[in-house]
């Protein structure tokens, strides 16, 4: 395959280094060659095969660690889930994986959609029969009987039946096992600050899993949850809200986070999700029922917490939960700005590398997340300098994966 060069007038390559300026990327097929200094480029008419993008920031593409293809984003999560087919699923899913790409996110792991379609269309990417970002899927997730998420989950009791259901889904073609360690907002019945799991529970799941060499991701709102998952050792806490029963509903664990910290544990505190849907509340738009109130009282908290978890050696890696209500696929942008914009306290740069690096980091994908030699051709360019713009996310120029252009 022939070598072809993509030059800016900025490249950050997320490896440390900031801003490179007047820089190039080459790339041969899917991946990338070397990156350097256009001073050092030889002179060499190829046509088509350089990219000139001028006054732009080229960088890696963006991850979302956290997304459900097939929930609607609408305010009637349920309701709208119950009535489509696994056509309509597809459908959505289809249209889903798009907006993301165009808004710059390369790569987006699907926490919990059901096997058939969320493996079928990480394959029809791979086969180039869709315009998507790669899928990294857990296909359905783990969960108790009638625990959160059951309509797109394995519904497992006791460390037999979740052995049997790990191993299934590993068959099935998961790339990762996630798992509902405790109750969710959008599940009747559930205890989103209580654990569906005990602690031996997880810890055979978590061992299972690692057994064969897949990583385990645990949503957790209440603090039991949170502690089970840390004593685990899962590989990332999902939304890690700290919820407890007494009020004012939220309740920080220093000591917890210390082991989070000390094991390596990666926390995706899904910054964005229902953001929008609170705009809408507080202007007057859809009423303000006790669940909206909780989330208006706690929202600070919410993000003091994930500076917190900063200061106290935690690794953060953003991802939405596009698919729940208000939480779009193609406003991911927002996920990673109100890191900045908010109490949660991080500079433009350390939130970029929230969804490039470190996000690659957490989901063990070696060849992500970085503009360097080897790695996967996954490049955005932004109008502007992120670095000291976050807003910049939202001026897209270029998207490329794998070499291949997509925008721009």
């Amino acid at each position: 395959m022939a070598l072809k060069t993509v030059t800016a007038d900025r490249i950050w390559a997320a490896d440390g280094g900031g801003i490179y300026h007047k820089g190039f990327v080459q790339y041969e097929g899917d991946t990338i060659a070397t990156i350097g200094n256009q001073a050092d480029l030889p002179t060499v008419d190829a046509p088509g095969q350089n990219i000139a993008l001028g006054d732009v920031t080229l960088m890696p593409g963006l991850i979302n660690c956290h997304c459900h293809l097939t929930l609607s984003s609408g305010p009637n999560l349920l309701q709208d889930y119950f009535g489509m087919s696994d056509e309509l699923f597809m459908a959505l899913a289809i249209k889903h994986a798009k907006e993301a790409l165009t808004a710059g996110v390369t790569t987006l792991r699907d926490c919990g959609t059901k096997n058939n379609i969320v493996f079928s269309v990480r394959k029809a990417q791979e086969m180039g029969l869709i315009e998507s970002p790669r899928i990294w899927a857990s296909g359905a997730c783990l969960t108790s009987t009638g625990g959160h998420c059951y309509f797109f989950g394995v519904e497992v009791d006791g460390e037999t039946e979740i052995k049997q259901a790990v191993r299934a889904q590993v068959k099935a073609g998961a790339d990762f096992i996630k798992v509902m360690a405790t109750g969710g907002g959008i599940t009747p019945g559930t205890n989103p600050r209580r654990e569906q799991f005990s602690q031996e529970e997880m810890v055979t799941l978590v061992n299972d899993a690692h057994r064969l060499n897949k990583r385990v991701s645990a949503h957790c709102h209440g603090t039991p949850g949170v502690l089970n998952a840390t004593m685990a050792r899962v590989d990332t806490i999902e939304h890690c809200s700290f919820m407890v029963e007494e009020a004012p509903g939220i309740k920080y664990e220093p000591e917890i986070v210390a082991q989070i910290a000390e094991r390596g544990i990666y926390v995706v505190p899904t910054t964005s999700v229902g953001y929008r849907m609170l705009e809408r509340v507080l202007r007057g738009e859809i009423a303000r029922t006790p669940q909206y109130e909780g989330f208006i009282a706690n929202q600070q908290t919410r993000m003091e917490n994930i500076g917190r978890l900063v200061t106290q050696g935690v690794r953060i890696a953003s991802g939405s939960d596009a698919g729940v209500g208000g939480t779009y696929f193609n406003d991911f942008a927002l996920d990673v700005e109100l890191l900045v914009t908010t109490a949660a306290g991080f500079t433009p740069e350390a939130a970029l590398y929230t969804a490039t690096a470190t996000a690659a980091d957490a989901l063990g994908r070696k060849d992500l997340g970085v503009l360097a030699p080897g790695k996967k051709a996954d490049m955005i360019a932004v109008r502007g300098n992120p670095t000291e713009d976050i807003h910049a996310l939202r001026k897209i120029e270029m998207v490329m994966l794998g070499g291949k252009k997509y925008v721009g």
